[in-house]
């Protein structure tokens, strides 16, 4: 069943709606979904409904919606804090983070990412990376879309993490590993991962989250990529406090 989102728009079981433009031409020209073809329509919040597509052509496609779908949604709220990688290495993070059940990404610009923004370019990575999140989540069948926060300097990304459950993987330590952190789930269903740039976190970065209450840990003897380091964090979180591995839906 192909998943599609109709954002900004109450939906309930009964009510037609038109898919935005950006999806007809997908739908009409690429799918070739016809009349009374079954799909499925989200608004991106969290609620989803089966539906029977009415009407399509070249100027349109309308679906009369159903009865709601189970949302795949984790109950662990994740936050994923992540160091501005170079390329399409952020596009990887994004899709993969939608894919494992991230709700939150926040870009951070740290001491040694390497890509600096201006406002320009900001923008149009944000748009960029906000449609990777829309196309992943849609594939990976989510009701929600990952949000997707304006890019924060370490400053402003730190006082996210005051007060939180804060986890940090660390190339440097040498103690903890990750399982040793994931006895006792966090009292409010929620963690914040913050994954370092290539370069990795400087000495005063790191400090400066230990002071914020944030805990470092490993992930193994091997040196992980940034956007490897990410995408296992994440599985490892989901597997002992969220969804993942738990059995079929």
């Amino acid at each position: 069943m192909h998943y599609f989102f109709k954002e900004g728009l109450p939906l309930e079981e009964g009510r037609l709606v038109e898919l935005d433009p950006e999806d007809l031409n997908h739908a009409y020209r690429v799918l070739r979904l016809r009349t009374d073809s079954v799909v499925a329509v989200s608004d991106g919040r969290g609620r989803a409904f089966r539906g029977t597509i009415e009407s399509i052509g070249p100027q349109g496609a309308f679906v009369r919606l159903g009865e709601p779908l189970p949302p795949a949604e984790s109950p662990l709220r994740i936050v994923l804090l992540q160091g501005l990688a170079k390329g399409e290495k952020m596009d990887l993070i994004i899709r993969q983070a939608a894919e494992l059940g991230v709700q939150q990404i926040v870009p951070v610009a740290t001491t040694r990412s390497i890509p600096r923004l201006d406002a320009s370019r900001e923008a149009r990575r944000l748009e960029r990376w906000r449609k990777v999140a829309r196309a992943a989540a849609a594939q990976c069948r989510r009701a929600f879309i990952p949000e997707l926060s304006p890019l924060h300097d370490f400053d402003g990304a730190l006082a996210l993490l005051q007060g939180r459950e804060a986890l940090v993987p660390w190339e440097e330590e040498r103690e903890l590993g990750l399982a040793s952190l994931l006895w006792q789930p966090p009292a409010e269903k929620a963690v914040y991962l913050f994954i370092g740039p290539e370069g990795g976190f400087s000495p005063a970065e790191i400090a400066a989250l230990r002071v914020a209450g944030a805990r470092t840990f490993h992930l193994g003897p091997r040196i992980l990529r940034t956007e490897t380091a990410a995408a296992v964090a994440v599985s490892l979180v989901q597997a002992a406090w969220g969804d993942l591995g738990v059995g079929s839906r």
